[in-house]
């Protein structure tokens, strides 16, 4: 009787042993992108760089919402109100040396015509405040609104 039970808990081991080689050796469906910016993002980067420098600010892209606002403690439904920013991201962040946030910039573009897009909008302006600059056009005066929205903070 005990060898029945004996052989049962080996053949047991083994699938076991058998299954968590199979998981460690199972290929992963991802695969790294060549860079973490769209083309439009690239071309604009290239704008802000220049302009970031020459007033000593750091450039932080794809920045997730979570990682820059926290919600207040004590706040009923945390979850529901982390829910809303945690899938977010901010397009650039402007941040000084210390990497204190000074400037947060979107790029809008037609998709931001849509209604969710509208919405999303709308939580980050009502978030963000007057921190946040929203850029339509790459022919705009980047360097302008920038240094407007600088002398407005």
């Amino acid at each position: 009787m005990d060898y029945i039970l004996w052989l049962g808990l080996a053949v047991l081991a083994v699938a076991v042993l058998i299954w968590i080689l199979i998981r460690l050796h199972e290929k992963l469906p991802y695969e790294m992108n060549e860079t973490i910016l769209t083309e439009r993002e690239r071309s604009f980067y290239r704008i802000l760089r220049p302009i970031a420098d020459k007033l000593e600010l750091q450039i932080c892209p794809k920045v997730r919402v979570a990682d820059i606002v926290s919600i207040k403690k004590g706040t009923r439904d945390w979850q529901k109100w982390f829910n809303k920013i945690r899938s977010k991201h901010v397009d650039f962040l402007l941040c000084d040396y210390d990497m204190n946030i000074v400037l947060i910039i979107e790029l809008d573009d037609r998709s931001h015509e849509t209604e969710r897009a509208k919405k999303n909008d709308a939580l980050k302006n009502a978030i963000f405040g007057n921190k946040l600059v929203r850029i339509r056009s790459l022919k705009d005066d980047v360097e302008g609104i920038i240094t407007t929205a600088l002398k407005k903070l």
